[in-house]
């Protein structure tokens, strides 16, 4: 049994790797190069910026300001920080050293009119880095921003985003900075069963399950989580679990679009044996309430990612 005091904690522990998304972990340092210095070049072509080449002195140097236009929850500053200060220089080789003064933190409440941080270098070597930055401020903050929503509608469940991300693990460390978790990172973070696995021939839940138990053990997966579409499958599973008995191994049965009464139907007679329980499919702000109210622990949300609305940012010489 898992002691409901320690649900959330459990919930956390399996479904939130917010703290590992730094620089210093590879993979996700792979995802900053990508949308910083892959999307610098591209930007930059072959040519450069030609307009700012042509208009703008090439000694000038000047002060800008990013500034936020809208409110909301800020994010992508540690990405940014990455980018132009703790990276090798010979990422950077087409532009030259900027300094930066960041004024506010991941996780502020930022509003419209507030400075975010002041760049300080060669005029034109800022303006050739300004579409990176606010693209990616932009970006995370807004999602940071629509998870932080969902997060004061339903304090007492753990609200995830889904893999449907645009900008990958990027995308995962803005929900965590707005409040939510992350769910697994990657095919290789964790196992989930879902319904393109069960619908081939011959898988069973109980199949599944029991194979999915003997790989998680060679390959150290960090839970062990299968999507059920009813009731009947919900019960199979968690039968299935209770046999397998493994306590540290944390498993995990996702209720996919299922009503909210037969959720909570569902969690009664199952709940607390033995796994987290986590909704999914169609939960919106309009309905999350309704889904956090049947017990479950988490509540996976795809519109976290492909639905927020991006942040409003401006770059500015400073006055």
């Amino acid at each position: 049994m898992i002691n409901k005091e320690n649900r959330m904690e459990l919930a956390k522990k399996t479904h939130n790797m917010g703290e590992t998304l730094t620089p210093e972990n590879a993979t996700y340092k792979q995802w900053i190069f990508r949308y910083t210095f892959l999307e610098l070049e591209k930007d930059l072509g072959e040519k450069g910026d030609i307009t700012s080449t042509a208009v703008v002195p090439v000694e000038m140097r000047y002060p800008y300001q990013i500034i936020a236009k809208s409110d909301g929850i800020l994010a992508g500053v540690q990405e940014i920080k990455y980018f132009l200060c703790d990276s090798d220089p010979n990422f950077r080789p087409r532009i030259g050293e900027i300094e930066i003064e960041f004024l506010k933190n991941d996780g502020d409440l930022v509003v419209a009119g507030e400075i975010i941080m002041t760049l300080n270098g060669n005029s034109q070597d800022i303006l050739k880095v300004e579409r990176t930055i606010l693209n990616l401020l932009q970006r995370m903050s807004g999602i940071a921003t629509l998870a932080r929503r969902f997060v004061d509608k339903a304090p007492d469940v753990l609200i995830v985003p889904t893999r449907k991300t645009l900008w990958g693990l990027l995308d995962k460390r803005a929900c965590a900075i707005g409040g939510a978790g992350t769910h697994r990172l990657n095919l290789e973070d964790a196992i989930l069963i879902k319904d393109t696995h069960l619908n081939l021939p011959g898988i069973t839940v109980e199949s599944a399950l029991n194979g999915a138990y003997a790989a998680a053990i060679k390959t150290r997966a960090r839970f062990i989580e299968i999507e059920v579409e009813n009731a009947e499958m919900g019960i199979k599973a968690a039968e299935t679990i209770k046999k397998i008995g493994d306590k540290e191994i944390q498993f995990v049965i996702m209720l996919d679009n299922m009503a909210p009464a037969k959720i909570a139907e569902f969690i009664e007679k199952y709940g607390n044996d033995g796994f987290l329980v986590e909704a999914s499919g169609g939960i919106n702000l309009e309905n999350v309430e309704e889904y956090a109210k049947t017990g479950v622990d988490i509540i996976s949300i795809g519109e976290l990612t492909m639905g927020a609305k991006p942040m409003d940012f401006s770059m500015k010489v400073k006055a």
